[in-house]
């Protein structure tokens, strides 16, 4: 990528409506409790960061961890929200909770960052619709329905033990959208995807999932799977990390899924350092973008960096501060001034309008 910005994706950039709709940022948070409105020298995201990246609304995601029982799991996850909720408080001259679209346009018309707050890891209800109801209370308006491994009811693209999704599996993304939550299929499993596209009233998205057509990965959604979504007006918000994206070489989780948590000192380390692999060009991240929008059209395609999430990005969106130049990128490959804009935050803008109010 070229090391200088052009004057016209800055300025395109800095106008557009910017949505990340996955970053792993609470974990940072949780564990670290950094002075988040300075420049960071470790992971990828901060406020001078977002600022720089004219990151208008992010999700923060809640990453759960595959250890301990489904009880842990939830501790865990009110100590993150917990932690996001400090965080806005003690930073708010630049950051402001989102529970709805009017309230993410309202803070964005002040100029500060609209925080919403997800979920990676669906064992965090410990199979109780209860405690779902009370986390969309807590401010919850995602939950990726799996990480790595099953969860009581619903299969991973790693971990295939229920034959997809459960009759519970099928009440909770019921439940989810009945009460406004988005519900996301990043991490599950091909049968776990189309039983929720089988009993899904509403749009469904993929927060953080690449092309599996450009980059054969189980992580990655198939040509057959985006349709589907965008039939039903969901979006597929392609995803920043190495070893997902390709080129090549690329390792990533191909090589290092299995790690020994015991050589980090705590659970943020480990997510920034578990992916591996060498860096992608950005050309090998725009083709997910390309494909994706050949499919199904450019209203139907989003970003979801995963930024804090993973150790390896491609070359020149190290981090969040860099997307103008993904920006860039777009307007290299040909694309229409509000082609780009929609896929920067417009299309997530109106999901969210059709989902979670």
């Amino acid at each position: 990528m070229d090391s200088k910005l052009s004057g016209k994706a800055k300025a395109l950039h800095n106008e557009s409506l910017v949505i990340d709709t996955h970053i792993d940022t609470a974990t940072h948070l949780l564990w670290r409790e950094p002075k988040f409105d300075t420049r960071l020298n470790v992971g990828h995201v901060d406020i001078p960061r977002l600022r720089e990246g004219g990151v208008n609304a992010a999700f923060f995601a809640v990453w759960i961890d595959e250890v301990g029982s489904d009880l842990d799991a939830l501790r865990l996850a009110v100590r993150e929200i917990d932690s996001i909720y400090r965080t806005i408080e003690k930073y708010s001259d630049d950051l402001d909770l989102a529970l709805t679209t009017n309230d993410l346009k309202n803070i964005v018309d002040k100029g500060k960052i609209a925080v919403m707050i997800s979920i990676e890891g669906g064992r965090i209800i410990d199979n109780d619709l209860g405690i779902l109801r009370m986390l969309h209370r807590l401010g919850v308006r995602s939950i990726t329905l799996a990480w790595t491994n099953a969860t009581g009811w619903v299969d991973s693209h790693q971990d295939e033990k229920h034959g997809g999704l459960t009759a519970f599996g099928e009440s909770v993304v019921m439940e989810m959208q009945q009460i406004g939550m988005l519900v996301d299929i990043s991490h599950v499993s091909d049968k776990s995807f189309w039983d929720v596209i089988k009993c899904a009233d509403r749009p469904i998205f993929a927060s953080h999932s690449c092309c599996r057509a450009v980059q054969k990965h189980s992580r990655n959604m198939t040509d057959e799977m985006i349709v589907a979504m965008a039939e039903r007006g969901g979006v597929i918000n392609i995803n920043f990390v190495a070893g997902f994206v390709g080129g090549d070489p690329s390792v990533g989780y191909q090589k290092n899924e299995s790690l020994d948590r015991a050589q980090f000192k705590d659970p943020f380390e480990m997510l920034i350092g578990k992916s591996g692999g060498i860096s992608p060009k950005c050309s090998n991240l725009i083709e997910h973008f390309n494909h994706a929008i050949n499919l199904v059209g450019a209203e139907h395609v989003g970003i979801g960096t995963d930024y804090d999430g993973a150790s390896t990005f491609p070359i020149g969106l190290e981090d969040i501060s860099k997307l103008p130049y993904l920006t860039d990128g777009f307007i290299k490959s040909g694309y229409s001034k509000q082609t780009i804009k929609r896929i920067l935050g417009l299309n997530n803008l109106k999901l969210l309008c059709e989902s979670i109010n």
